[in-house]
């Protein structure tokens, strides 16, 4: 019994083969299987370092004045009754560097022009109870700022990526001379002119980011883009005025600028220095797949 089971099992096992064999010939449905292709590093389409530059307008939001010490409007109770600033043009330029195609970030640092503002107010008259002043100011300021920023892309949509990111650095903000024109209807209409003597301070800076770029070539993006930015406060210098005497040339008043914070609106350019090459599939067949035969 045994040796006719092992008789029948060879000649099954015989048989399989040549039936294997015979549909492969014939181009039957039972064939070997392809040989395929090692893996391939998927790679990136975006990568390593890049130089960026940026220009844009600055529309200062949160603005405000404080006019301070003995004689400020604060001080005497008074009344401000216009400040205006006006927007704020700038360029930057940094270095960054692309992580990985969802993670960047850059340095960069910034040059805002000079902004006017001004300001009007009234203010007890002190010389004379239940009479006012009206002094106006009209002053500048301008600022440097370096930021370390952080972004993350949202997706590559047929060469538009949406972005968004934030930023912590320092400001240097400087404040030229303001000048104070005060009018004393009291006093006949008296006029005084002074100045109040420019100043300037760092400050701990802040941004926040959003925006899109547009993929131009491997090399080359544009990017339109939103920032907000907090570039902190200054204050000025002593009041001199035309009021004071000899022994005491100041008139015990300083302006502050509060609350320097600008809506940004800006365009700019990406220029990567390594490019990394287009994604390959994650497995590709050889060039000349093999194929079993028998």
């Amino acid at each position: 019994m045994t040796k006719f089971m092992t008789t029948l099992l060879a000649g099954a096992a015989f048989f399989g083969l040549v039936t294997a064999a015979s549909a492969a010939d014939m181009g039957g449905p039972l064939r070997m299987p392809q040989v395929i292709g090692t893996a391939n590093d998927p790679g990136s389409t975006s990568g390593g370092w890049y130089l960026r530059g940026d220009v844009g307008i600055g529309i200062n939001s949160g603005f405000d004045l404080d006019s301070l010490g003995a004689e400020g409007v604060t001080a005497l109770g008074g009344t401000w009754l216009r400040k205006d600033v006006a927007d704020t043009p700038f360029i930057s330029a940094g270095v960054g560097y692309q992580f990985s195609d969802y993670l960047r970030g850059d340095i960069t640092a910034e040059y805002r022009s000079a902004t006017r503002f001004r300001g009007n107010a009234d203010a007890p008259y002190t010389p004379t109870p239940g009479t006012f002043k009206y002094p106006f100011y009209d002053g500048q300021f301008r600022s440097v700022d370096v930021m370390a920023n952080g972004y993350v892309d949202l997706g590559n949509y047929n060469g538009l990526t949406p972005y968004v990111g934030a930023g912590i650095g320092a400001a240097y903000v400087m404040m030229g001379d303001t000048y104070q024109h005060t009018v004393f209807p009291a006093t006949g209409g008296t006029i005084a002119d002074g100045v109040l003597p420019g100043n300037s301070k760092w400050n701990f800076a802040w941004a926040l980011h959003t925006g899109v770029s547009w993929d131009v070539n491997p090399r080359l993006k544009l990017e339109m883009g939103y920032t907000y930015k907090s570039l902190g406060d200054i204050t000025s210098r002593e009041l001199r005025c035309n009021e004071a005497t000899s022994v005491n040339p100041n008139c015990n008043e300083w302006l502050k600028i509060k609350h320097l914070a600008s809506n940004d609106l800006h365009l700019g350019m990406r220029w990567l220095l390594d490019p990394k090459e287009q994604k390959a599939p994650a497995y590709a067949p050889l060039a000349a797949p093999v194929v079993a035969k028998y």
